[in-house]
Order: structure tokens, then C-alpha cells, then sequence
């Protein structure tokens, strides 16, 4: 554990490395309550980060990227940046154009967390106020860390509202097998999907649900992205798609994507009991980083799933707490 003073502002970021006996490591930070490194080995046991992150720890205070951060209360995009519970209308920020993007102005990536270190997690945890963002009730919301000696990077998302709420939580690190030495769209990915949401030009979903195959988004049973990309014809290059998960027994975490770099021989699973996964290819990225520097593979519910009433719901009942998960597991 280290402790940083950001001059500037006075803030004290703290950085948690958790190593595991091999001595492949994650490191995280308060603010944002951060992914900021995930140190994995490749096919020869070389050790190397690979997730894009800043060299200056400070730097995160004015990310704009959600690089690696905590996203909430609300992943992806919400409609006007508006919804309603129980025939009441509640209006949020609106730092999307006309839409609310990934919590607001002010969102979980923005802030910074209490922190307790308890079982080999680091826990970090915030209170968001009744109204920030627009978000109805008291939100008491924890993400706990912790990285397996079998590379497996478990992320665990608590959240209880005084009042009925939204909450879709997510990581957003951009992933980068190859640590920096091959073009992340060389990467073969697998969804473990037969449907996804059709989306219009503001990356919100039209409400129709999809079938993946033979279309430019049939990742199915594995392809490499820079094949299928050329074949979109979308308002972007790359893909920022939200895949629905095949079903299974609420509250069991299944895979729900894989990532393999062939150079480096590392593959990247992801697991969630979220409903789906949301996958963006870095399009908007920009100094210190490119475009296409890294993919995001963010396990999620659905976007604008507030203002879809055939979506999966995400309604925080008063009072009700949930548990959601991720797992990043690191293989070769």
C-alpha cells in the first residue's frame, strides 16, 4: 500500500497492489476505486501489465477515458437522461449530448472512496447522496477487489438505496493482451451470446434484440475483430455493441466473453451474473493514448434498461441490498 498527496488539491490517492503466489498482481486506486494495473503473465510466464493505464497516478483525477474505473450508478446510456419509478420522473445529467452516460457529470469514476482492507480484498466504498446525478435515494455502494493465485481477478459490486433506484454498475479497463506489442484488433473474441442490442447513432438501443448470426457482430464461435470490423456500417469504425449473455440460473456467474492474443498466447475470460456485456473497442481514445489501444469488456445490464420495459430490470427496491460480480480470469 502506498499513499500518494496529490499537491494540486490536496487529495491522497492510495494505491493497494494484491499479489498472488506466482507473482502476478493487480494494483487499485481510492479514486475511482481504480484498475490501474493487472499484471499477467504470457506463454512464456513473461509478467506484463496488460491494461492501458496512466504513469502518473494523478492523472486519473482528470481521466475522461473511465480508464479502468468504477462506472455508476449507471453503466451506458440512459435515454434524455430521464426515467421514471413508480409514475415520477427524475431527470439526470445530461453529459452525453441529450443523454446521461455512465452515472453523470459526477459519476463513481469521479470520486474518491473509503477503503478497508479485510480477507485479501481491498474494499472500497462511497456514499452517494440522495439527488447526486439526478438519482433518486441514499446509495450505499462498496467494490471489493481480489486476485486469485489462479489469476483470477474476482470484482464485487454491493449497493443498497433508502429509496427505489436505478443501479447498473461496471468496470471499464481497456485491455491490451499483447502489452502494447501487437494491435489489440488482432485479438480473437468469442461471445458466448446468440443475440445483441441493435443501437442507433447515439449508442442508445432501438429496443430490438438481434440475432448475431451472419452479421458483422457474429462473434459466436470466435473471430478475429479486424476481420468482421470492415463489414459494419456504423457511425463508428469499431464495435461499442451490448451482447446478451445466454441464459442461465438467476444469480450464477457464467462466461459471458473471451479475448486471445495469439502473440502473447494470453486469454482473458470474462465472468458475470450481470445479464450481458458491453464491448468497445476504444474508438474514442486519444493522447496519451490511440484510438483502438485497448478493448473494453464491460459486464452489465442493459443500456437505457430504465426506459425498456421488456429489458432486464435493474430497479433498486427500498432498502433492497444487491451483490453483482465480475471475474477477469487471466490464462495462457
Amino acid at each position: 500500500m502506498a499513499e500518494i498527496t496529490i499537491k494540486k488539491t490536496g487529495e491522497k490517492i492510495v494505491v493497494f497492489k494484491i499479489q498472488n503466489n506466482s507473482g502476478a498482481y493487480v494494483e487499485v486506486i481510492n479514486s475511482g476505486a481504480t484498475l490501474v494495473s493487472a499484471v499477467a503473465p504470457d506463454k512464456s510466464g513473461q509478467l506484463e501489465n496488460v491494461i492501458l493505464n496512466y504513469k502518473n497516478v494523478e492523472d486519473y483525477l482528470t481521466d475522461s477515458f473511465y480508464l479502468g474505473s468504477t462506472v455508476g450508478r449507471f453503466a451506458n446510456r440512459i435515454a434524455k437522461a430521464q426515467f421514471k419509478i413508480n409514475e415520477q420522473t427524475y431527470y439526470l445529467d445530461k453529459n452525453d449530448g441529450n443523454n446521461s452516460n455512465h452515472g453523470g457529470f459526477n459519476g463513481f469514476n469521479s470520486r474518491l472512496f473509503d477503503y478497508e482492507i479485510r480477507d485479501n480484498k481491498v474494499i472500497f466504498s462511497y456514499e452517494s447522496a440522495d439527488g447526486e446525478g439526478g438519482f433518486p435515494g441514499k446509495l450505499l455502494f462498496s467494490v471489493a477487489y481480489s486476485f486469485s493465485d489462479n489469476n483470477e481477478l474476482d470484482i464485487e459490486y454491493k449497493a443498497v438505496s433508502d429509496k427505489a433506484s436505478m443501479f447498473n454498475p461496471t468496470n471499464h479497463a481497456y485491455f491490451d493482451l499483447s502489452a502494447g506489442k501487437v494491435n489489440p484488433l488482432e485479438c480473437e473474441l468469442k461471445v458466448f451470446a446468440d443475440s445483441y442490442l441493435e443501437s442507433n447513432d447515439e449508442f442508445l438501443p432501438t429496443g430490438k434484440i438481434l440475432p448475431l448470426a451472419n452479421t458483422p457482430f457474429d462473434f459466436s464461435s470466435g473471430r478475429k475483430i479486424s476481420e468482421l470490423m470492415p463489414l459494419k456500417n456504423e457511425i463508428i469504425k469499431g464495435y461499442n455493441t451490448f451482447f446478451i449473455g445466454k441464459e442461465t440460473k438467476p444469480g450464477l456467474s457464467r462466461l459471458l466473453a473471451s479475448l486471445k492474443d495469439n502473440y502473447s498466447g494470453r486469454i482473458l475470460e470474462v465472468y458475470s451474473d450481470m445479464p450481458g456485456i458491453q464491448f468497445y473497442t476504444g474508438d474514442y481514445l486519444s493522447a496519451p493514448f490511440a484510438p483502438f489501444g485497448g478493448l473494453c469488456l464491460e459486464a452489465q445490464f442493459y443500456p437505457d434498461a430504465p426506459n425498456q420495459s421488456h429489458f432486464p430490470s435493474c430497479l433498486l427496491s427500498p432498502n433492497q441490498e444487491v451483490t453483482y460480480c465480475i471475474k477477469y480470469k487471466f490464462l495462457t
